[in-house]
C-alpha cells in the first residue's frame, strides 16, 4: 500500500522525533547468531504465529493508524531532510516507528518495559523509496538488557519470540548519548531478506 504521510501525521511525528534525536550518530554492534533463511524451516506453529502477527500490524501500511496506536517516534526520521536508515554492507535496517512506552525510556533503560509480546511489537519498520512514500515492510522486538535482567535476574538467557532469541546489540539511542545493550529481533514479515526472515540487515529494503 502506498502511503504519503498527512500534514498533520508530519507535524506529530516531527514534534515526537524533536526531543528524541540521538546526541551522537547511532552504531550498531550485533552478537552472532544463526538464524533460519527459509520459512520451510520454521515449522507450522511459527508460521501460524507470524501470520497472525501480520494480520494485526496489517493497518499500521497506514501511518496515521500506527500514530493512533502509539507508535509516535521516528528513530531516524524518514522526512528529515537528507534522511538516511541505519545501513551496512549487508543492507539496511529502515527507519524505525518506536511505541517509546512499549520499549521504555532511554534515558533510564533499566525502568524500561521487560514485556516481549509478540502481538505489540516495540518498533514498527519501514522503507522509504525513490518517490519519498514510505511503506511497512516488517516489526521489530527490543528490551533493554538492563530491563530484562532487572526482572529476570543478572545474567538471565535473552528472551525469544517465534522461536528465536532476540540478538545482543549495543549502540546509542535518542536520549542517551551512551550505548545501551539491549537484545532486538528484526522481523521482516512484509517484504523478503535472502539473509533471512530474522536477519537484522536487509539488502532489499531502500532507505
Amino acid at each position: 500500500m502506498l502511503f504519503k504521510a498527512a500534514p498533520a501525521v508530519l507535524l506529530l511525528l516531527s514534534v515526537a522525533c524533536a526531543a528524541d534525536r540521538p546526541m551522537v550518530p547511532e552504531r550498531h554492534v550485533h552478537g552472532a547468531a544463526t538464524l533460519t533463511s527459509g520459512l520451510g524451516g520454521l515449522g507450522p506453529e511459527v508460521l501460524a504465529d507470524l501470520a497472525q502477527v501480520r494480520q494485526l500490524v496489517a493497518t499500521y501500511h497506514d501511518l496515521s493508524a500506527a500514530v493512533a496506536a502509539g507508535y509516535t517516534v521516528w528513530s531516524p526520521n524518514p522526512f528529515a531532510p537528507n534522511a538516511t536508515c541505519p545501513s551496512s554492507a549487508e543492507g539496511n535496517m529502515g527507519y524505525h516507528l518506536v511505541n517509546v512506552p512499549l520499549r521504555g525510556g532511554a534515558a533510564n533503560p533499566a525502568a524500561g518495559d521487560a514485556v516481549i509480546d509478540p502481538l505489540h511489537p516495540e518498533m514498527l519498520l519501514y522503507e522509504k523509496r525513490a518517490d519519498g512514500d514510505v511503506h511497512l515492510v516488517g516489526v521489530e522486538y527490543i528490551v533493554f538488557k538492563a530491563a530484562w535482567e532487572r526482572v529476570h535476574g543478572a545474567g538471565a538467557a535473552p528472551p525469544t519470540v517465534f522461536g528465536q532469541p532476540l540478538l545482543f546489540s549495543s549502540h546509542t539511542f535518542p536520549g542517551n548519548p551512551d550505548p545501551i545493550p539491549h537484545y532486538e529481533l528484526h522481523v521482516w514479515i512484509f517484504t523478503s531478506n535472502p539473509l533471512g526472515m530474522f536477519h537484522p540487515w536487509n539488502p532489499t529494503v531502500t532507505c
